[in-house]
């Protein structure tokens, strides 16, 4: 994401979330070109891991700054190696509280960055070697117009220039006496030839008589040429920010801070995650508790509800067990009381017929038939004979009609001439 100067980044956009330890978000800080300093060296060739140890050695050389207040990388450019097999290499060095500024400002919003470029160098450093010549940017700015030139010949780069001056008049003889100074040295070591043709490209609003002031220098030998974008800048540098070995301008102590405060930040992420999945886990237990609750409670009252329901369909069925029973205890009375009735002998008489219905301890009920008669004396024979027409009577369902019958024996009235008798007759329990 490129940010145009004076605009805060969007906070989603830059944020390093837990997703970017599987997918991860590189921040690039951009400085501009007139605070970094720029210098070609030619260096045996090399792996690419082996290039900043290898510059360890002459960087304080090739710095302006002390190297406690310097920052520095390198990268290889490229070109053809030469017949003594060194490769050329772009030294950048920048103040280190250039870089801390702009770190803290990016801070401020938001932003924590990875790395820190000169986005304008990639113009410079293309990934072919570039036409032979001198190519100039001039970029112009708020008073200032900074001269980035960069000096190939044979497909090699020889030689940047990083010339910031005051926008006036003055400026212009200025830039041309640095330029003549450069073609100068350049001859004097061989790698500068009498005529040189210049690319100018112009950034911003830059005055016509720059142009002009160039002639000096390359006559009729300048050519204009397209910039190149601010998109094609900003993905030129990713590009090469994700395939450099090299850390960059970046400074490692707010690197190592930057990295540990993403470890922080993944961690309350974490301890903020458990606690919402543990609130969130009380929130459902508790809930599924009072569902569960309000589940029993209903069941419960259905169990009352049920409960009534089924006692009274109990008392409902005690009751119609017992009409039943009166209803066959009504009938089996009154069928003895027709059968004991039609087979008693005309000699013998009915004093009395009583029927009874007791409960017995096994749950089952008895029914006994009493019956009470009365004979002429002597008449024990028709009564005994009667006893045993009972115990052969049958019932309408071709069963006994009774279970047991039990003569209680007699009793003589010698003044009446009469004999009493009294016979039990059991029914069937239930």
């Amino acid at each position: 994401m490129n940010v145009p100067e004076g605009k805060s980044p969007a906070a989603k956009v830059v944020a390093k979330p837990w997703t970017d330890m599987f997918s991860r978000k590189m921040n690039i800080a951009t400085l501009p070109p007139e605070k970094v300093f720029l210098r070609v060296v030619d260096l045996p060739a090399c792996e690419p891991g082996e290039l900043l140890p290898m510059l360890e050695f002459q960087v304080e050389e090739l710095s302006p700054l002390p190297m406690t207040q310097a920052v520095w990388s390198a990268e290889p450019v490229p070109g053809p190696t030469n017949e003594a097999g060194t490769q050329t290499v772009l030294v950048m060095v920048t103040s280190r509280d250039a870089v801390e500024e702009r770190l803290v400002d990016l801070e401020a919003e938001g932003f924590l960055a990875d790395r820190v470029e000169a986005p304008l160098l990639r113009e410079l450093l293309a990934n072919e070697p570039k036409e032979d010549g001198a190519h100039i940017q001039l970029v112009q700015g708020a008073d200032t117009v900074l001269a980035l030139v960069s000096w190939w010949f044979g497909g090699r780069l020889h030689d940047v220039n990083s010339i910031n001056l005051p926008d006036h008049e003055e400026s212009r003889d200025a830039l041309v006496e640095k330029l003549n100074r450069v073609a100068w040295a350049g001859e004097v070591v061989g790698w500068m030839p009498s005529e040189v043709s210049c690319r100018l490209a112009k950034r911003g609003e830059v005055a016509a008589d720059w142009k002009q002031a160039l002639a000096k220098c390359f006559g009729d030998r300048i050519q204009d040429v397209e910039p190149m974008s601010d998109v094609d800048l900003a993905t030129a540098t990713a590009e090469y920010a994700t395939r450099s070995d090299a850390p960059g301008l970046m400074l490692d102590d707010y690197a190592t801070r930057y990295r540990q405060r993403f470890q922080d930040g993944l961690w309350m992420e974490g301890i903020k995650g458990a606690v919402a999945m543990l609130l969130l886990g009380l929130v459902a237990y508790f809930g599924y508790a009072n569902w569960l609750q309000s589940s029993l409670d209903d069941k419960k009252a259905q169990a009352r509800i049920e409960g009534r329901e089924y006692t009274n369909a109990l008392a409902s069925k005690s009751r119609l067990d017992t009409l039943e029973q009166r209803k066959a205890l009504k009938f089996a009375a009154v069928e003895a009381w027709y059968k004991v009735t039609v087979q008693l002998p005309p000699e013998l008489k009915f004093t009395q017929l009583s029927f009874s219905s007791d409960r017995e301890s096994d749950g089952k009920t008895s029914r006994k038939l009493r019956i009470r008669g009365t004979a002429d004396s002597g008449a024990q024979k028709l009564m005994f004979n009667y006893q045993e027409a009972l115990t052969r009577m049958e019932s309408s369902d071709g069963t006994d009609l009774f279970s047991k019958v039990e003569s209680q024996g007699t009793r003589e009235d010698t003044r009446k001439r009469l004999m009493n008798w009294v016979i039990d007759c059991d029914f069937d329990g239930e």
